[in-house]
């Protein structure tokens, strides 16, 4: 439930801090005193959209916040302790919300900065608020099916929407295909034409620069055998460097035994003389191991030549070839067996559709259910609220196609008048019957609500006297299982919450200010009597306002 509230700057509220109770709650006052400005802090704190005109006149910022109750186990805690966002005690949540002159905002949940989003999604468990134009609002199509939703037990529609999702997919999926298919002659041609060539070459990965490097091999092997022989030659003849080698170092050993000097020369040498020894013997492997090849050769100018010439028919590099033969191979494959894919995604088409159409009959009959019940609901509590002889009923019809939603049209009608067939609800109901219905639906569906808080602004609009007495009784009896806070103006409503607020306009020559007070029984008395009498109170105004106290416990 909603304990604190907390207001600075906001609209015509300088500083404000407000304790909520269990129970029904009514906030009255002026007319223009800004009753509805706690509900629109509430929604800022729910992550509604931020205005900078809500900032007050001389302010740089609005700053608000908000601590709730939490249920025990309820889907607000899993949602903290998931986002880690929950307190130790895990019994409570503290937002705030930040707005700015120049129209940004920032959030934060227990202390921790998080995008406002998250408020909202915090808030779908916390608080649920009933507008006081939403009884309008049920003149549209798509609102009729979502309040009729609302009443579904399990989540029938999200399977409907998940399968009509799958569906559309392989329609899509399916047509796409169909539409290559029709295309795919002149492109086969082509791609078995392309695919031949290559397939004729067979290029292999990493081929290509093996190929260019025994090519080149070959291409000059008669030349580099010569240079082998010849040095190999010179270096093992008798008159070679092996041979005139030997015959320094055998001089210079003889001096190296008069001179030590002459020592480290013969070192070098004798080492010169080993290396010399191994390379003519190296070289003379390398020249056994050369054989001339020219047909070899011959073989690998062809491939070479085919390797550069289909590389510039396809624009590409010739290590690309490989790569450019998978590809086309994959795409021919494809399209040759097109025939196989389109029955499959037909196949798949169908499974689905038959899943959407099984999904979609289970949703249909959850709404005739639920539009059954609601509709004898509403209808009692018509007679309750003055609407003696009407009759409220939901139709479930089929839809012209079905759609993420289902394939139902849904339309709520009525019956204002006893023995009259029920009609469209835009076309018959007047303004105040239309309030009334709506109040009723909102009655309703809060009575199934697991929010733990409930607001009403202003829902009783349009309906007086002894009705709005019946109201009152309706919101105190929500407010047994939740907390609930009403707008109203009416002293008939006003009389049956637990606790009443009282909100008060102030003119000061820095300003307009707005306070909210709680009232006791003695204060309370005196504001139901202005709502009864106007300004001017009577002993006889005060008298109805203690009746109405008197009736309401």
């Amino acid at each position: 439930m909603l304990h604190l509230i907390s207001i600075r700057d906001f609209a015509i509220i300088d500083r404000l801090e407000l304790e909520l109770d269990t129970g029904l709650s009514a906030l009255t006052g002026e007319t223009g005193a800004g009753k509805s400005i706690l509900i629109d802090v509430i929604g800022q704190l729910l992550g509604d959209r931020a205005d900078a005109g809500m900032v007050r006149e001389g302010a740089e910022q609005a700053d608000l916040s908000a601590e709730f109750a939490l249920p025990a186990k309820g889907p607000a805690s899993a949602w903290l302790a998931e986002q880690d966002l929950a307190e130790a005690d895990d019994e409570s949540v503290l937002l705030r919300r930040v707005l700015t002159r120049q129209g940004k905002s920032r959030a934060w949940i227990n202390g921790r900065p998080v995008a406002v989003g998250q408020l909202r999604t915090l808030g779908e468990w916390l608080v649920d608020i009933h507008g006081q134009h939403a009884h309008q609002q049920l003149l549209q199509r798509d609102t009729q099916r979502h309040w009729l939703d609302g009443f579904l037990d399990g989540n029938p529609t999200r399977d409907v929407r998940d399968t009509h999702r799958a569906w559309r997919a392989a329609a899509s999926a399916l047509d796409q295909a169909r539409e290559a298919q029709a295309d795919t002659s002149d492109r086969l041609d082509l791609l078995r034409f392309q695919s031949g060539e290559l397939a004729e070459l067979a290029p292999v990965q990493d081929e290509y620069p093996r190929l260019l490097t025994e090519q080149n091999q070959l291409a000059h092997g008669a030349e580099v055998l010569t240079a082998l022989q010849t040095a190999s030659q010179q270096i093992e003849e008798d008159s070679g460097l092996d041979t005139q080698l030997g015959q320094v170092l055998h001089a210079l050993q003889d001096a190296a035994q008069h001179d030590e000097r002459v020592s480290p020369a013969v070192e070098l040498l004798e080492s010169a003389r080993i290396q010399i020894d191994e390379a003519g013997d190296h070289l003379r492997r390398l020249a056994d191991g050369i054989e001339l090849d020219p047909e070899r050769l011959a073989e690998l100018d062809t491939r070479v030549s085919e390797y550069l010439r289909l590389a510039r028919k396809h624009r590409i590099d010739p290590e690309a070839l490989p790569g450019l033969f998978d590809e086309l191979q994959t795409e021919l494959d494809a399209l040759e067996n097109g025939d196989q894919t389109v029955e499959a995604l037909e196949a798949r088409e169908q499974q689905t559709r038959e899943a959407f159409d099984t999904a979609a009959t289970k949703l249909t009959q959850a709404r005739r259910k639920a539009a059954s019940r609601i509709g004898q609901s509403v209808t009692e509590t018509m007679q309750e609220l003055g609407m003696a002889g009407g009759h409220f009923e939901i139709g479930v019809e089929p839809a012209d196609k079905p759609q993420a939603h289902g394939v139902d049209h849904i339309e709520f009608r009525v019956a204002a008048n006893p023995g009259a067939a029920p009609q469209p609800m835009a076309k018959v109901a007047s303004g105040g019957e239309l309030s009334r219905i709506g109040l009723a639906l909102q009655v309703l569906a809060s009575e199934q609500q697991t929010v733990p808080t409930l607001i009403f602004d202003e829902v009783d609009s349009g309906i007086s006297g002894a009705v709005a007495e019946v109201v009152g009784r309706k919101l105190r009896s929500l407010g047994e299982r939740h907390q609930v806070l009403c707008v109203t103006h009416l002293a008939q409503v006003a009389a049956q919450a637990h606790h009443q607020l009282e909100v008060q306009k102030s003119h000061a020559k820095d300003g307009t200010r707005t306070a909210i007070q709680p009232l006791d029984d003695e204060r309370r008395v005196e504001a139901l009597a202005r709502l009864i009498g106007g300004t001017q109170l009577t002993e006889t105004t005060r008298t109805h306002a203690r009746e109405l106290l008197a009736s309401a416990g």
